[in-house]
């Protein structure tokens, strides 16, 4: 389903606690150089360090309560690169596995230092574990996690990569696990302009992930996920009120996926 208005106040206080999604008011105060210290780090927040849409401040904090977390669970983000979300779930007893990339996406990736992640670690005495591949290259274990999370990734690479993420994804998950996504649905390109794609990419129909995935749609209203035939892009046009949207037109769709 898209994020809806209606959850902004309802995730406000989650938002406040952990500085979603560009970081503690603090942040304005923290020269730059001491940003990279564990107390700067601490003062700016987890999610001073990864560029994000204004929309993720809804899709972090839904997430996380999809997510469910809790001691000795095993998480597995997809694509998670420096976003504060990993050290939120490690600091509520998860085990956080962030496999990316970064720059070698063939998608659009974003640098993930190695030297960064581990200071911020330190910071957040966290213990997050960076697999700086791809997925399927990652060597995890059939089975292993509890709990697939992926933030705004999977519409950013090719949709051949997309297939494989998501065969990798059910391979990795136990027995009734789950995937946690969401989606960026861009209002510049089709079905609701005649683009096909723009500089993040085109819209990937959320129906043909969920076959792909081989997986059960359990969260995830199909009248409001692109590429399911109950979607109306003229009826989501026309009630702007109802959903989150930003200065660059986009909105967040939301699935969960259990296997």
């Amino acid at each position: 389903m898209i994020a809806r208005k209606s959850w902004v106040e309802r995730y406000a206080a989650w938002n406040r606690r952990w500085g979603s999604p560009a970081g503690l008011p603090t942040r304005k105060l923290v020269p730059r150089p001491l940003k990279m210290t564990p107390l700067g780090a601490r003062l700016v927040g987890p999610f001073s360090f990864q560029p994000n849409n204004d929309t993720r401040g809804l899709e972090y904090p839904w997430a996380f309560e999809a997510l469910g977390p809790r001691a000795g669970m095993r998480v597995l983000d997809v694509g998670g690169s420096l976003a504060g979300l990993q050290f939120v779930l490690a600091q509520s007893g998860c085990e956080v596995v962030n496999v990316d990339p970064g720059e070698e996406s063939r998608g659009r990736g974003w640098p993930v230092s190695e030297d960064t992640f581990a200071r911020l670690n330190r910071a957040f005495h966290t213990h997050v574990t960076l697999k700086k591949c791809f997925l399927q290259d990652a060597g995890l274990a059939a089975e292993s996690f509890d709990r697939v999370v992926s933030v705004s990734v999977l519409e950013h690479v090719p949709e051949d990569d997309i297939a494989a993420i998501l065969a990798e994804v059910k391979r990795v998950l136990k027995p009734a696990g789950r995937l946690v996504l969401t989606l960026d649905l861009f209002l510049n390109v089709r079905p609701f302009a005649e683009a096909e794609s723009n500089e993040y990419g085109h819209n990937i129909s959320a129906r043909w992930m969920v076959e792909q995935s081989g997986m059960k749609l359990v969260h995830g209203d199909p009248r409001e996920l692109h590429g399911f035939p109950e979607f109306d892009a003229a009826a989501v046009r026309a009630n702007p009120e109802l959903y989150v949207s930003t200065t660059y037109p986009v909105m967040a769709q939301t699935m969960v996926l259990e296997k």
